[in-house]
């Protein structure tokens, strides 16, 4: 299947310009088609992506772009059905630069501003129903709560389970073998929850996930050296944008692998989905991707990116 992407791989400098926002959620019926409405600031050209209920800008080119707002009924799932992007207001070009559907639940328009100085510029997202799953191999579900109401925020207890099943899914671990905790409050409305396992060696590891108020998983991260300096900075940033250290974003990521398997395979990125996999659970990206080659024989395979974007692990299955 050939999707129409465009690859924007962009040089890490840009990243000092990323801001986030979270949505204002204004929930309803949670069966009813789902719409977010966002408006930004840009001065040349820039990209806005959208995953769950979290909203990142990243500057390409010009001034530093800007959030006005990001409304949405409810957060956008990771295969939303029927998905389309409409641009209501600005006076440059809006254009669909990824599907969520293909590319783990990240919708991503790119706008690009014609003239000097700064316009506004409002646009759509709609989808008909969905799921949370981002499929393909190392699947791995946010356990985001379907109560049918998107205005209650989740208990405690559901973002101690959330991140529980977290930990047991991607660490291979069995779930009397994790025990989870409360973190600090966070102003945002985010939980943080710390967690412990022992993995299959008994060697014991910790780490930490912060859940968002409607369930959805913002970061995880495992413990690198076990010995309590965790950079725990809590913003929702953390994944979806820069947090002061240069993160490469989710779009970035699937940017990455997917050049890099244009470059191995010697075809275009027409030819190339890319779709996000399982949390490695170190602050890395996992991308799978699927492929045509020359002689139109279907690759598949995964890239692991490290947090700045390089290639750190590329294997054809």
């Amino acid at each position: 299947m050939k999707t129409n992407i465009a690859i924007a791989f962009l040089g890490f400098a840009t990243l000092a310009n990323a801001q986030s926002i979270r949505a204002t959620i204004t929930g309803g019926d949670a069966n009813a088609d789902g719409k977010c409405t966002f408006e930004v600031v840009v001065d040349g050209s820039a990209e806005v992506e959208i995953r769950g209920d979290i909203g990142n800008i990243r500057q390409i080119s010009g001034q530093a772009a800007s959030w006005r707002r990001l409304t949405c009924n409810q957060p956008l799932p990771n295969n939303p059905g029927n998905f389309r992007f409409k641009g209501i207001d600005g006076r440059g070009e809006q254009t669909l630069a990824r599907d969520p559907n293909s590319s783990g639940g990240v919708a991503v328009i790119r706008i690009n501003d014609p003239k000097g100085g700064s316009h506004a510029y409002t646009g759509d997202i709609e989808w008909k129903g969905g799921n949370y799953s981002f499929g393909g191999t190392g699947n791995w579900d946010t356990g985001r709560i379907s109560d049918g109401n998107w205005n209650n925020s989740i208990g405690n207890n559901d973002a101690l389970r959330i991140c529980k099943q977290q930990v047991v899914q991607t660490r291979n671990v069995r779930a009397n073998r994790v025990q989870v905790s409360r973190g600090d409050a966070q102003q945002n409305g985010d939980t943080l929850v710390n967690f412990t396992f022992r993995n299959a060696n008994n060697v014991s590891r910790r780490g930490f996930c912060t859940i968002s108020s409607t369930g959805q998983i913002l970061r995880f991260e495992l413990e690198r050296n076990n010995n309590g300096n965790n950079n725990r900075n809590n913003n929702a940033t953390g994944v979806f944008g820069n947090n002061g250290n240069s993160r490469a974003s989710f779009n970035q990521a699937l940017d990455s692998c997917q050049s890099e398997v244009a470059r191995r395979l010697g075809i275009t990125s027409t030819d190339i989905r890319v779709q996000h996999g399982i949390d490695p659970g170190n602050g890395d990206y996992l991308v799978n991707y699927q492929a045509q080659d020359r002689l139109r024989r279907i690759r598949t395979g995964y890239c692991r990116v490290s947090a700045t974007g390089e290639i750190e692990d590329f294997r054809q299955q």
